[in-house]
C-alpha cells in the first residue's frame, strides 16, 4: 500500500539550508547522512521551497551507473551537435544557470559523491563563478574522491548532518502518513526497529498496512504481530552488508541471535580477526558497558534480515553456545544475565533447565516483559517445576490483560498436593485475575469465599488480603480498613503486599489522612522491590502516591515523586512505560501544566487501552478529559466522558474524578450553574464515602466556579484533611462569599506558592470581578493583568472567573450561563432543559441582556463573551471594563 509521507521533523533542518540559500557569503550547503535517513527528501522539498520564492530550480543525482559514462549526470542538460570538451562542458554549465536577469539559479545534487570527474568540473565551475546557490547530498561512509571533496571544502558551504529521526519525530511522521493517531507501544516498536531511518519506516509500515498487521482500532493504528520484512528491503539490507564469509558471518549471527553480546564471550565464539573485519565494515558496533564492551549490530534491520536468512539449525546452535557461554561467567546469577539465558535456551538445542527457567520467569515479570515472562513459565511447567511456576505464569498473564488465559491457567492446577498456604494463594490470585481482568466482582468474591475455610495464619492472611481488595474496588473504603485491620503490611508475602499498599494507600489519600498514605506508599514500594513482581504494581502505588500529595496541596512533592516515576519507567517495555507517564501527566494537571498533562495523558490513555481499557485506560481517560476541559478542548472532553459513561466498569467508579472532568467541561460550555450542582453532588458522595480530601476539591472547584455556599464545610474539613489545601480553599470559599477582594488576592498568591495555578488564576480573577464592582479599576487592573499572567503559564485557558473579567457589560451568572450555552448553539428549549428552568424564564433572561446590551438578535448577543479555544483567557485576562 503506497501512503502519503510529508515531510515531517525536519523544519531546524530546512531552516538551515534556507539560511545557506539565503546568505550572500555562501556558495550553498553539503548534506550528510546515512542511506534511508532522508538527504534526498529534505534537498528535493528545499529546492522546492525555493522555487516557490521564485528560484530556478535543478535536479541532478548522481548514480553508480551514470558515474562511468563522461558527465553522465548532466546528460539531459548538454547541448546537441557539440563535439569538443571545453565547447561541451560550456554549454552544460550555461544550461544549469541559465536564468532571467535578477533571478537566482538554485542546482540541488543528490549523491554528489558518485559524480563522475568531468561532472565534479562542472560543479566546480558553477560554485567558483557564484553562477548558482548549490545543495549537495553525500552518503556517510561511502568513498568520496579528493576532487569532489573540494567542491564543498574550497568553497563556502555549511554542512548539515542530518540524524535519523527521533522517537517523538518518527511517531509524528506515522500520524501524518497513516492520518491518525498512532498507539505509542508501535510506535515505540517501530523506531526501535527502524532507529529513525524514513526509507526503512516507509517500507515496513506500508507493507504493515497492506497485510492488516498495522490497522486502525477504536481510532488508533494498532502493531499487531510482529513485523514482516518486504521483500524490496531485505534485498537493500543485504546489499548493505555485502556478501560474508564463514567466519564473518559467525560474528553477525551470533550477534544477531543474542546481542548485546560482551565483547569477551564474542572472543571466545568466534576469530577475533572476523570480529574487527565486522567493525571494519560497520556491521557492528561497540559500546562500554559496566562489566566491559557490549556488541550489537550496526542495526536492528540487520539482525531481522539474518535470522530470517539463516538455517533454524544454525541459529539454535548458535543461541545454545552463548547461553552456554553465559552459564560459565561469574556473573552468571545476575537477573538480567538469568533472564538472557533462560530466553536463548528456549530457542537452541539445549535441554530444558526447569529451575532456571522459574528463576528466569521471575525476573522476567521483574523486567516488565510480561509475554516473556509467560513463556519462561510456560517451558517451566512443560519441564515439570512446580506449582510456583503455574502461579507465575497466571500472574504474567492476568497483568498483561489475558485474563481468561490466566484463569484457564490456575483452574488446570491441581489442587490435590497443595499445602493450606497453596490453596490461599491460589485462591488469591485467581480471585484478583477474575476482579481486574476480568471485571466479574461477584465471581472473585465466590472464588475467595469457597477458601474461607482454610485457617493457617499465612492462608488467613490471603484471605484477608482479597477482601480488602474486594471492599476497596466495590466502593466501600470503610469495610476495606476493616478487613485490613488483622494485616501487617511487612509480614505479607510481598507481591500481596504491594497490592495491599496501594489499596490502603488510595484509601488514605482520598480521606485525607497524608501522613498515613505517604508511609504506604513507601512500604509499597520496599515490597515490590523485594517481590520480584512487575514493576506495573509500583506506578500503581505511585499514582496513589501523587494523589496524596497532590489533594492535601503537597504539589513541589508531588513532582518530585512522578519525576523519580518517569525516570524508573522510560527504559521499560509496554504499558510500565506508559504509566510511568501517565503518573507525571496526572501531577501536571494538578500543577495546572495543561499542555504538558494534556500531551502525556494522551498518549498514555491510548496505550493503555488497548489492553487495559477498563483498567488503567479508563482511568487516564478521565484524567485526559479533565485536562481538555480545563485548556478549552470541549468537544474532545465530552466525546472521551460520553464514552467513559457508556462503559461498564464493574470496579472503582473513580466517581469524584469523574465529577470534576464532567464539572469542568460543563463550565467551559458556559453551563456554570450546572457544574456547581454536579460538584455539590459529588463533595455529597465523597463525604458519605469517607472521602474528605476529594470532597475539599470538589468544594474548592466549585467555590472557582463562584459557588459562595461552601464556607461552612470547609472549615469543618480544615480540621480533618491534612495539608495546606483545606485552609486555603475554606479562606477562598470565605472571602468570596464576603465579596473581599483583597483577601482574594492574597489567597492567589497562596494557591501559586501551593502549586495549585488554576486555582490561583481564578482567585485573581475573582479578586478583579469584585474591585471592579466596587469601582476600583487601577486595583481590578492589577489583579487582571495577574489573572492573564497565569493562564498563560497554564497554556493560555480560559476558566469562568476569567472569561468574567473580560465582559463588555456586567451580566448576572445567570444570564451570563444562558449567554453562553446560546453560543453553544442551543435553542431555547435546549438552554431551559440544560439548567432545569421554564423557556419563559430562559426567555425573560435573554430579553434583559438584550436590553442592557443594545444588541437585538440571540447571534449578537452571543458574540459578546468570549469563548472556545485555548489562549482567550490571556487576552480576556488583561481587559477590564
Amino acid at each position: 500500500m503506497r501512503l502519503s509521507w510529508p515531510l515531517v521533523g525536519r523544519s531546524k533542518e530546512i531552516e538551515i539550508i534556507e539560511a545557506a540559500l539565503a546568505a550572500s557569503d555562501v556558495a550553498g550547503v553539503i548534506i550528510f547522512g546515512v542511506a534511508g535517513v532522508g538527504k534526498s527528501r529534505i534537498a528535493r522539498d528545499a529546492l522546492a521551497a525555493a522555487v516557490a520564492r521564485g528560484c530556478e530550480g535543478r535536479w541532478v543525482v548522481g548514480t553508480s551507473t551514470a558515474r562511468a559514462i563522461p558527465l553522465g549526470a548532466f546528460t539531459a542538460w548538454a547541448p546537441p551537435g557539440v563535439s569538443g570538451t571545453l565547447p561541451l562542458l560550456r554549454g552544460v554549465i550555461d544550461a544549469l544557470t541559465a536564468a532571467p536577469p535578477g533571478i537566482t539559479v538554485v542546482l540541488a545534487v543528490d549523491d554528489v559523491h558518485l559524480l563522475d570527474d568531468l561532472s565534479i568540473f562542472v560543479l566546480h565551475q558553477i560554485v567558483q563563478r557564484g553562477a548558482a546557490k548549490v545543495i549537495l547530498t553525500a552518503r556517510d561512509g561511502d568513498p568520496i574522491s579528493a576532487a569532489a571533496q573540494e567542491i564543498w571544502t574550497g568553497g563556502q558551504f555549511d554542512r548539515l548532518d542530518l540524524q535519523p529521526l527521533t522517537l517523538d519525530q518518527s511517531g509524528a511522521l506515522l500520524s501524518a502518513a497513516l492520518g491518525g493517531l498512532v498507539e505509542p507501544t508501535a510506535n515505540q516498536r517501530l523506531w526501535e526497529l527502524t532507529q529513525g531511518n524514513t526509507l526503512y519506516l516507509r517500507n515496513i509500515v506500508e507493507q504493515a498496512v497492506a497485510d492488516g498487521r498495522l490497522a486502525q482500532h477504536r481510532g488508533y493504528w494498532r502493531w499487531i504481530g510482529d513485523p514482516e520484512m518486504p521483500p524490496g528491503l531485505v534485498e537493500l539490507i543485504e546489499c548493505r552488508i555485502g556478501a560474508l564469509p564463514r567466519a564473518l558471518s559467525d560474528v553477525v549471527d551470533a550477534v544477531a541471535v543474542a546481542e548485546p553480546v560482551e565483547l569477551a564471550c564474542l572472543r571466545r565464539l568466534a576469530d577475533p580477526a572476523a570480529i574487527e573485519e565486522a567493525d571494519t565494515r560497520a556491521l557492528i558496533t561497540l559500546e562500554p558497558s559496566d562489566t566491559g564492551v557490549q556488541v550489537r549490530l550496526a542495526h536492528p534491520l540487520y539482525g531481522e534480515v539474518r535470522r530470517r536468512r539463516a538455517a533454524p539449525t544454525r541459529l539454535r546452535r548458535l543461541r545454545g553456545l552463548v547461553a552456554a557461554e553465559l552459564a560459565a561467567g561469574t556473573d552468571r546469577d545476575d537477573i538480567h544475565l538469568v533472564v538472557r539465558r533462560a530466553a536463548l535456551m528456549l530457542d537452541s538445542d539445549l535441554n530444558t533447565d526447569a529451575e532456571l527457567m522459574v528463576r528466569a520467569a521471575h525476573g522476567a515479570v521483574w523486567l516488565a516483559n510480561l509475554p516473556l515472562a509467560d513463556r519462561l513459565a510456560e517451558a517451566a511447567v512443560r519441564a515439570g517445576a512446580g506449582v510456583d511456576a503455574g502461579f507465575l505464569r497466571a500472574h504474567a498473564l492476568s497483568w498483561s490483560g489475558r485474563g481468561e488465559e490466566a484463569d484457564s491457567v490456575l483452574a488446570a492446577l491441581d489442587q490435590g498436593p497443595l499445602t493450606e498456604t497453596e490453596r490461599a494463594q491460589l485462591a488469591f490470585l485467581r480471585a484478583s485475575n477474575m476482579l481486574w481482568a476480568l471485571g466479574d466482582p461477584t465471581r472473585a468474591k465466590e472464588i475467595i469465599n469457597e477458601a474461607s475455610h482454610l485457617t493457617a495464619p499465612q492462608a488467613r492472611s490471603y484471605i484477608d488480603a482479597f477482601l480488602t481488595v474486594y471492599w476497596f474496588a466495590t466502593d466501600q473504603p470503610e469495610r476495606a480498613e476493616q478487613a485490613s485491620k488483622s494485616l501487617v503490611l511487612d509480614k505479607l508475602p510481598a507481591v500481596v503486599g504491594a497490592e495491599m499498599a496501594w489499596v490502603l494507600a488510595t484509601i488514605a489519600a482520598d480521606a485525607g489522612r497524608t501522613t498515613d498514605a505517604v508511609a504506604v506508599a513507601e512500604s509499597g514500594y520496599r515490597a515490590v522491590a523485594r517481590s520480584l513482581d512487575p514493576p506495573h504494581m509500583g506506578f500503581n502505588i505511585a499514582d496513589s502516591h501523587v494523589s496524596a500529595l497532590t489533594l492535601s496541596g503537597r504539589i513541589a512533592e508531588a513532582f518530585d515523586v512522578a519525576e523519580r516515576v518517569r525516570r524508573q519507567a522510560a527504559d521499560l517495555p509496554g504499558a510500565a512505560q506508559l504509566l510511568g507517564a501517565a503518573v507525571a501527566g496526572r501531577t501536571a494537571l494538578a500543577g495546572g501544566q495543561l499542555n504538558s498533562a494534556s500531551g502525556l495523558l494522551q498518549q498514555t490513555a491510548v496505550g493503555l487501552s488497548a489492553t487495559h481499557a477498563l483498567g488503567w485506560g479508563y482511568r487516564y481517560q478521565i484524567s485526559l478529559a479533565m485536562a481538555l476541559g480545563i485548556r478549552g478542548s470541549l468537544a474532545e472532553a465530552a466525546n472521551i466522558l460520553d464514552a467513559i459513561d457508556e462503559q461498564r466498569r464493574p470496579f472503582r467508579s473513580l466517581a469524584y474524578e469523574r465529577t470534576l472532568a464532567r464539572a469542568w467541561l460543563c463550565a467551559g460550555q458556559g453551563a456554570v450553574s450546572q457544574a456547581i450542582t454536579i460538584l455539590s453532588a459529588g463533595a455529597t458522595n465523597a463525604r458519605a464515602k469517607g472521602q474528605f480530601a476529594a470532597e475539599v476539591l470538589c468544594l474548592q472547584t466549585a467555590a472557582q466556579f463562584g459557588d459562595r455556599s461552601g464556607t461552612a464545610r470547609l472549615r469543618e474539613l480544615e480540621c480533618v484533611v491534612e495539608g495546606p489545601r483545606a485552609g486555603l480553599a475554606a479562606r477562598f470559599s470565605a472571602a468570596l462569599a464576603d465579596g473581599d477582594a483583597a483577601q482574594l488576592s492574597e489567597i492567589s498568591t497562596a494557591f501559586e506558592s501551593m502549586g495549585d495555578i488554576v486555582a490561583a488564576l481564578d482567585a485573581a480573577a475573582h479578586a478583579a470581578n469584585v474591585y471592579r464592582s466596587q469601582g476600583l479599576r487601577g486595583s481590578a487592573l492589577g489583579c487582571a493583568t495577574r489573572a492573564g499572567v497565569l493562564a498563560e503559564k497554564c497554556g493560555g485557558i480560559t476558566t469562568p472567573a476569567l472569561r468574567q473579567v473580560g465582559e463588555p457589560v456586567p451580566f448576572t451568572d445567570r444570564e451570563r450561563e444562558i449567554v453562553m450555552l446560546i453560543g453553544e448553539g442551543l435553542s431555547n428549549r435546549a438552554v431551559a432543559e440544560r439548567l432545569t428552568l421554564s423557556v419563559r424564564t430562559v426567555e425573560s433572561h435573554i430579553y434583559r441582556a438584550m436590553a442592557k446590551t443594545g444588541t437585538t438578535t440571540r447571534e449578537e448577543l452571543a458574540a459578546l463573551l468570549p469563548r472556545g479555544a485555548a489562549g482567550d483567557g490571556v487576552r480576556v485576562g488583561h481587559r477590564v471594563r
